[in-house]
């Protein structure tokens, strides 16, 4: 015969049980929240993790490396950049073969993970050096079989481009992007990555400078096997141009479940120029941040091509015109507004811009 004290529990506990099994979570509420419902009525709204790694210089080698690589006599410190403040600086001098950073220290991807990795980088390189990578997505392991080695590498070629590159097994490579190298000058790089050994489920993504990139099969997404032997980890930094000093400044290190919180932010970042159709800021408009754009790059934004008559330029940022695509033919450099392109001979003829911090 149960006693009254033992009734009462079991009394609470199979209310708690009741009270539990009526409870849902609405993952669609808010970004990054869930809210929890009981009977339809929410009673808590919980945080939902987005970042899952911060490689900030200001935090230190010890907290977010896990080895660093350095073959030869490169060196790995932390910089003061003007405008991004502490940033690593990867020194490779000529003679030595590798001076990287291997990630992601306390974080792991694993099968069916979706990540976005997060960074900017500013290159000090010979203009057609080639390296092997100044990023690597790299096989580790020797449980399941090696077939990549480095499934996703972005490396600079001796055609004086930049590239992501796609290693499927047997190390075979396909060019998935690749844009003109701008030498000391800060781009932003996101990946989106569906982690998988599966071909059919792993994919590609990449904004470069804050535009998301179509790639070499035509569309924004490359299928794609994403994880070789028995994990994958980022690393950042030189590795190759062995004839060559190269330093690699790399900031706003972020694995995150999102591209809003692993997109680098800080320093002019967040700082937008607008171009216009008309004089006076009429017409169409479109912005930019600070990056390198393209004439698709432009039209990706809303910008037509050869057609621009007006800036706004904010206090902070300097503004390239270029007349060709690609950085190429007449140039016209603003520092601040202009409300009238036809004052400086440069009016309907914006086909490639860059914008920089001053």
């Amino acid at each position: 015969m149960k006693t009254p004290q033992a009734i009462a529990t079991l009394f609470f506990a199979s209310s708690t049980l009741f009270t539990l099994t009526h409870c849902t979570k609405n993952m669609n509420a808010l970004p990054g929240k869930s809210t929890v419902t009981t009977n339809g009525a929410t009673t808590a709204t919980v945080n939902v993790q987005s970042l899952l790694f911060d490689g900030d210089a200001a935090l230190g080698s010890s907290n977010v490396w896990k080895v660093l690589n350095i073959e030869g006599t490169g060196t790995i410190s932390v910089d003061t950049d003007p405008v991004y403040g502490q940033v690593w600086k990867f020194y490779k001098p000529a003679g030595s073969h590798r001076t990287e950073g291997h990630g992601a220290k306390n974080y792991q991807a694993a099968e069916g993970d979706d990540i976005y990795i997060g960074w900017r980088s500013k290159l000090d390189i010979p203009a057609t050096q080639n390296t092997n990578a100044v990023f690597q997505w790299k096989a580790y392991g020797s449980t399941q079989p090696m077939t990549q080695n480095f499934p996703i590498v972005v490396s600079t070629s001796s055609s004086g481009t930049l590239h992501l590159m796609h290693y499927a097994p047997g190390k075979i490579g396909t060019e998935v992007w690749v844009t003109p190298l701008f030498r000391n000058t800060w781009n932003t790089m996101v990946l989106h990555l569906k982690v998988s050994r599966d071909a059919s489920i792993g994919f590609i993504e990449f904004w470069y400078n804050g535009v998301k990139q179509t790639l070499v099969n035509g569309t924004q997404r490359y299928p794609a096997r994403t994880l070789d032997a028995d994990y994958c980890d980022p690393k950042f930094g030189v590795y190759g141009g062995d004839p060559s000093d190269i330093t690699n400044y790399v900031h706003g290190i972020k694995i995150a479940s999102t591209y809003a919180e692993a997109a680098p932010t800080g320093g002019n970042n967040n700082l937008l120029t607008t171009m216009y159709q008309n004089c006076s800021y009429t017409g169409w408009s479109a912005s930019f941040g600070i990056g390198s754009y393209t004439t698709a790059d432009i039209t990706a934004k809303g910008g037509i091509d050869n057609d621009a008559s007006s800036l706004k330029i904010p206090a902070g940022l300097k503004v390239t015109l270029y007349d060709g695509d690609n950085f190429t033919g007449d140039s016209l450099v603003l520092t601040a507004d202009g409300s009238c392109l036809k004052n400086n001979n440069f009016n309907d003829k914006v086909s490639s811009m860059k914008v920089e911090a001053n």
